[in-house]
């Protein structure tokens, strides 16, 4: 036999919505299940906020750590980078000084070599450009500090010379052609160039001419 539900349509809908999970919870544990969330929530923010804080806390330690290190140890780095800045210019006005140098030995063997035997040279002169030595201004003394900005030495790096090197050559020939013998001997030293007579003079007694030349070193002898 088959049963059959007699209950008007409306006790039937009722009856289903009694039925249902949902009616049958309970609305205070409902309440208490969403704040116990809430305050888990809440409690895992501040954990996460309290941990991140004290990696913030240990990263601004460590950089201020670095920082007066770095202060301590800058005024020994900037004292030896002038030391070494104040050698390098001295080594370069060591260096242009020895480059425009005469060697005397070298330039008076070859001068006894292209001079013809009956001219003679009575005196010889050097000059040289002009070297300016470079300034080195010490650093400032400066005291630890966090602040990474320290003073440092100030260097004027030297000034390469100034013209050029000059030969000045005085001496006597037998007369005009002796005279122009010499200067083209000079002419074919292979370290001077615009070779040129400043001067020639005849002797009273007409026995020669005294002469003076002047030429451009190009290169060390």
């Amino acid at each position: 036999m088959q049963a059959v539900n007699l209950l008007p349509d409306e006790h039937k809908i009722r009856a289903k919505k009694r039925s249902t999970p949902a009616d049958n919870l309970d609305s205070r544990k409902t309440l208490r299940t969403g704040g116990l969330a809430a305050v888990a929530v809440v409690v895992l923010l501040g954990a996460l906020y309290g941990y991140q804080r004290n990696v913030v806390n240990s990263k601004k330690s460590a950089l201020a750590k670095d920082q007066a290190a770095l202060a301590a140890i800058k005024p020994k780095a900037d004292a030896i980078k002038a030391a070494q800045a104040s050698s390098a210019a001295r080594l370069s006005v060591i260096s242009n000084v020895t480059a425009s140098r005469m060697n005397w030995d070298n330039a008076l063997k070859v001068f006894a070599h292209v001079v013809p035997t009956d001219s003679f040279l009575s005196s010889l002169s050097f000059e040289a450009p002009v070297q300016t030595a470079s300034i080195v201004t010490p650093a400032a003394p400066t005291t630890p500090t966090t602040d990474s900005t320290a003073s440092t030495a100030t260097v004027t790096p030297a000034a390469p010379p100034s013209g050029t090197s000059t030969l000045t050559v005085a001496g006597t020939a037998p007369g005009t052609v002796g005279v122009a013998r010499v200067l083209d001997r000079f002419a074919l030293v292979p370290w001077l160039s615009n070779v040129t007579l400043t001067s020639a003079t005849r002797f009273a007694d007409g026995a020669g001419d005294s002469f003076n030349i002047t030429a451009t070193v190009s290169q060390e002898p």
